[in-house]
């Protein structure tokens, strides 16, 4: 089944029924298969996903000639928390440096974890950055100003949602290979034509330039700011 190495499966979840898409190597739909709820409570969250793979799974693999590993979630739900905080760093020297983005959006995620109770960073994304008042681009090249103020989007699901997903998913010896909140899809999608589904495929490929990454307890991909912040080098 080497054509199917680069399949992506994708379950939307929300309050109405889950949705499976399988995305083929080619970026086509090679599957979809809709299961509508009708006692849906989110408490019971698990015991809808496993009802869904019950009922389906072993049609969806069969129909797509493949065996599902993992599955990127969207999870499109109430109680879902979505928060903008800004932080603003005074320079004495007019210079910065990529140590010093990296403390604020740091210390911004940790300010923003401390009062958010049961809620998860999902998304931590850099809105605008303004240099003395105006506007800038995140690749902006001066390094001559007198204060930076970072303006960043915080979509949150409670941890509960991610353990019920995580630990349904495990019984049928499939992993989550990533979880985004529809909120931030919604967003981020240009083309309003465009389904969340394409959305996510699309930053699953190409990545989201505004998008602050944290892997392995390590604050950020060391190619975020080389990328974007290579002025500063």
């Amino acid at each position: 089944m080497n054509e199917n190495l680069n399949n992506k499966y994708f379950i939307v979840l929300d309050k109405n029924k889950i949705f499976f898409s399988g995305f083929n190597n080619k970026k086509k739909i090679s599957l979809a298969q809709k299961y509508d709820s009708t006692n849906y409570e989110q408490n019971n969250l698990s015991r809808e996903i496993e009802k869904f793979f019950n009922d389906n799974l072993i049609k969806i693999e069969r129909d797509l000639n493949d065996y599902i590993k993992s599955i990127i979630i969207i999870v499109d739900l109430e109680n879902t928390l979505s928060a903008n905080l800004s932080i603003k760093l005074n320079l004495d020297s007019g210079r910065i440096d990529k140590q010093k983005i990296n403390e604020l959006l740091i210390t911004l995620k940790n300010q923003f974890s401390k009062y958010s109770n049961d809620y998860k960073v999902i998304h931590m994304v850099i809105n605008k950055l303004l240099i003395d008042g105006e506007e800038k681009d995140l690749c902006f090249t001066s390094d001559k100003f007198q204060n930076l103020i970072l303006e960043v989007n915080f979509e949150c699901l409670k941890e509960q949602i991610i353990s019920m997903i995580n630990n349904s998913l495990f019984k049928y010896q499939i992993s989550v290979k990533k979880i985004f909140v529809a909120n931030y899809l919604k967003h981020t999608n240009q083309n309003k034509l465009n389904s969340i589904i394409s959305v996510a495929d699309k930053i699953i490929s190409e990545g989201n330039k505004n998008e602050v990454i944290w892997i392995n307890k390590k604050p950020f991909k060391p190619s975020f700011f080389e990328k974007f912040f290579t002025f500063f080098d």
